[in-house]
């Protein structure tokens, strides 16, 4: 009897064993199978995903070269999913752009040959799945998919193709889990081969279903705050409308974001974006649409509320945003702008941000941490700048500006010792557009630094074609420093043109020292060496620091034309300010320039208060390069029938 029972159990072991056996390969398999179709509906959603999320795809497709702009979608797209990695290739195969954690880098343009699996999908429109080990591959998960799928628009023609690195060993992981133990309890069941299967094509639906979901909640919230995206707000807002329950829009910019991300990183930047976005939800009703449009933009839609109660909660955000606040180790104190629209006065959802932006922007020129509530004239102010903005960007493309020269006269003297050139640029009736207006508004679009390196170049060449032994000086933006390649641009035009290093003054505000950065001090320093002098402009008026002029050891102090100003208004105060700037300069070996003299009295007080130079309308207005040289040959003319 034990013997049969012992005959039984061997049996039964070995039965065990073998249909444990048969049951641990089945696992395998169907961990695999259920991997692969996991990794491809992963990669699909994603795919769908990039190719709506990331503006002008097309041309990033044709050129290789992403804008900043598609950089940074790049980066929220790569946040959806378990994609650590992805190759975007043209509608030929051929490779445009490779993405990982570490960096988004584009070859030179697009690959010359086309990929063979990349153009195998393109013309098949079929996906091409592999499954690798990545466990002897230090930047690769334990397990990963490399799937190449098509990439299609809303229309459903083919873009390109995108090949996707999924990581699946968390999967993996799940699959075993789970497989193994089912299949425990099903061996000693004796049934476990006919519920694996099942049990991989539920647990593949659960994991479809979940990455489902996610792709829909990336589709309509922004990532990072939660918030509505744009998409999503514009379709609910137009709803609203409709109904009639939208009451009044607010735009909401963060002051000074980006000084925000360089000096504390994007960590900390971001942190600030959520702590707004925060704040939003917390002083407003559960019937207000609440949307972050990109970047440092918010935009709230008041539905169903009284427009003063809508006002009292932009005070609230306002003042919530405006207080201290401890982000890990870093105590930040920021604040935001708000443009508000009532929707009574508007028309469209387009007319309406298009007003709130207006008021948006004269929130910002009231001083920022601050709101405005949108007016007619706000419209006009918007129209004005969108039409300076146009003139700006195709003065820039064709070259219409224009510079003209200030003299520069020795105080002893009063000979021209050189001249300073200014930007000029005239509208399209050919009337004078105001340096004012234009220079802030190329700074704000980006399109200072091209313009800055054309009036350097040109400015240079110019005064090099003049008589020889004149001095020039150029007032640039603090953009051209940050840019890093000031100094080589500066070499290079000196180099073309043969201008003498020595007769090149180059100004800097202020503004520009606060940044302390080791690039900008660097460029300062070089510049020096190579024999280009450096002018403080507008010295005293603003955050003037002993600091600065140690530090830096500037050539020249430009004194603020407001203190010359200021001798006839409140003469003794403002002489006494002049005397300490001119005593200063001795001491640190600076010259000094004096701006705005439009007087023989201004002109013979500051020669009298010990100033090198002189610079105003008394000794002329700025002109054009022409006529420079008409008075240089006059002058000259009239000097040879003098001596003969």
């Amino acid at each position: 009897m034990l013997l049969q029972f012992g005959r039984i159990l061997v049996l039964g072991i070995i039965l065990l064993g073998a249909v444990w056996s048969v049951i641990n390969s089945g696992v395998d398999r169907a961990v695999e199978r259920a991997v692969m179709r996991d990794a491809i509906n992963k990669a699909g959603q994603w795919g769908s995903y990039l190719a709506t999320h990331v503006p002008d795809l097309d041309t990033l497709v044709l050129t290789g070269i992403p804008s900043p702009e598609q950089r940074k979608n790049i980066r929220d797209v790569r946040q959806a999913g378990d994609i650590f990695r992805f190759k975007l290739f043209s509608a030929t195969g051929h490779l445009v752009l490779v993405s990982d954690d570490q960096s988004i880098t584009s070859p030179p343009g697009v690959a010359a040959e086309p990929d063979a699996e990349a153009n195998r999908v393109a013309h098949s429109g079929m996906p091409i799945v592999v499954v690798k080990n990545g466990e002897q591959k230090p930047d690769r998960p334990d397990l990963y998919a490399e799937a190449y799928i098509p990439l299609r628009g809303q229309d459903g023609a083919l873009r390109g193709v995108v090949k996707v690195y999924v990581d699946q060993s968390k999967t993996r992981d799940h699959f075993v889990e789970s497989f193994k133990s089912f299949a425990v309890v099903m061996a000693v069941f004796c049934s476990v081969v006919f519920a694996v299967p099942g049990s991989a094509f539920y647990l593949q639906r659960i994991f479809a279903e979940r990455s489902r979901k996610k792709a829909e909640y990336l589709a309509k919230y922004d990532p990072l705050t939660g918030l509505l995206n744009r998409r999503s707000f514009v379709e609910q807002a137009e709803q609203c409308i409709q109904e009639k329950s939208l009451v009044a829009v607010c735009y909401i910019d963060l002051d000074r974001f980006k000084a925000i991300n360089d000096t504390f990183g994007h960590a900390i930047g971001d942190a600030f974006l959520t702590h707004v976005a925060q704040i939003l939800k917390e002083n407003s009703n559960s019937g207000d649409l609440l949307s972050r449009f990109g970047g440092d933009e918010f935009v709230i839609g008041f539905c169903e509320v009284p427009l003063d109660e809508a006002i009292q909660t932009v005070r609230n955000i306002l003042k919530e945003c405006a207080r201290k606040v401890e982000l890990g180790a870093i105590s930040l104190e920021a604040s935001v702008s708000i443009g508000v629209v009532a929707v009574e006065e508007a028309g469209s959802l387009e007319v309406i941000l298009n007003n709130a932006d207006a008021a948006l922007y004269f929130a910002k020129n009231a001083g920022r941490n601050d709101f405005a509530i949108y007016g007619e004239e706000m419209g006009d102010e918007l129209r004005r700048r969108h039409g300076l903005e146009t003139r700006l960007r195709e003065a820039t493309l064709n070259k219409e500006f224009d510079v003209h020269y200030q003299p520069l006269v020795r105080s002893a003297d009063q000979a021209v010792i050189g001249y300073e050139a200014l930007l000029r640029l005239k509208d399209h009736d050919g009337n004078q557009i105001s340096p004012s207006d234009f220079i802030p508004m190329a700074e704000e679009t980006g399109l200072i630094e091209e313009i800055g390196r054309w009036t350097l170049q040109t400015a240079i060449g110019q005064m090099a074609s003049l008589e020889e032994g004149k001095k020039l000086a150029i007032n640039l933006s603090p953009t051209q420093y940050r840019s890093g390649d000031l100094v080589g641009f500066v070499q290079k035009a000196l180099m073309d043109t043969g201008f003498p290093p020595n007769l090149l003054e180059l100004e800097v505000t202020e503004t520009l020292l606060l940044e302390d950065s080791m690039m900008i001090e660097m460029q300062l320093d070089t510049l020096k060496e190579m024999g280009v002098s450096i002018a403080m402009d507008d010295f005293g008026t603003g955050f003037s620091s002993l600091s600065y002029l140690w530090k830096h050891r500037f050539d020249r102090l430009k004194i603020d034309r407001s203190f010359v100003a200021a001798l006839e208004r409140n003469p003794e105060r403002s002489r006494e300010i002049i005397e300490t700037i001119v005593l200063l300069g001795a001491k640190l070996d600076m010259e000094i320039t004096a701006e705005g003299v439009e007087t023989a009295a201004q002109a013979q007080l500051l020669t009298d208060l010990g100033c090198d130079v002189l610079q105003g309308y008394l000794f002329g207005r700025a002109a054009s390069l022409e006529e420079i040289k008409s008075q240089v040959f006059g002058a000259s003319t009239a000097l040879k029938s003098g001596l003969q």
